[in-house]
């Protein structure tokens, strides 16, 4: 839009430029010829100049009063799914609650899928991705980058799927024909969706260009 304005007063300047020459009278002196053209045409490039970069800020999305603070929390989240993956089976293991060896590893220890849920903000309205969906639909007023909405839906797919396959992990010994093994699977099943997610909000901040 910028380019095509600036074009325009371009080509203005250009045409009162030679009709001024078309009708300066032939008794003026080249010195008071070239001097009037030459004031004339400053005037009107430098028209054309400031018009070409005025409008920077006018054609900015605009601000809205959450968006610091939406900021905040897609750093702080993509930074908690961070250590979760970074230290995945400490935070997917809880020891202590059980004297019964045929429950957990039989060393009172056992799998649990509780935290996962609470790093994707499933659990706390504290937490900083509760209500992720309409964080990023507020940011997705930022940006014109059109990949913006393929990503959010993914992410909010990926996390619900983390979500889901670590609920089912909770049961992977319940349920019939399940086991510790059945565990295991469900909650590596419910890390590569948290992976995927993670990855995801790190294309927003890349593309809000938030420095991590």
């Amino acid at each position: 839009m910028r380019f095509y304005i600036a074009a325009t007063a371009i080509i203005c300047a250009c045409l009162i430029f030679d009709r001024i020459m078309a009708y300066t009278p032939k008794t003026t002196t080249t010195a008071t010829r070239r001097e009037a053209l030459t004031k004339t045409a400053t005037a009107f490039f430098g028209a054309a100049a400031s018009t070409a970069t005025f409008p920077l800020s006018a054609y900015a999305k605009p601000a809205y009063p959450q968006e610091e603070s939406d900021k905040q929390k897609i750093l702080e989240g993509y930074k908690r799914l961070n250590y979760l993956l970074d230290n995945w089976e400490k935070e997917t293991t809880v020891c202590g609650r059980f004297d019964n060896p045929y429950i957990g590893d039989g060393n009172g220890c056992e799998r649990t899928p509780d935290k996962v849920m609470g790093y994707l903000g499933y659990k706390n309205t504290d937490d900083p991705l509760f209500r992720i969906d309409k964080t990023l639909t507020r940011l997705q007023n930022l940006t014109d980058d059109p990949a913006f909405g393929d990503i959010l839906d993914n992410f909010l797919e990926q996390a619900d799927n983390a979500n889901i396959t670590a609920y089912v992990s909770s049961w992977g010994e319940s349920n019939p024909g399940g086991g510790k093994d059945r565990v295991e699977y469900w909650i590596e099943r419910s890390k590569s969706n948290v992976k995927i997610a993670r990855d995801n909000l790190g294309t927003v901040i890349r593309i809000l260009d938030l420095k991590v």
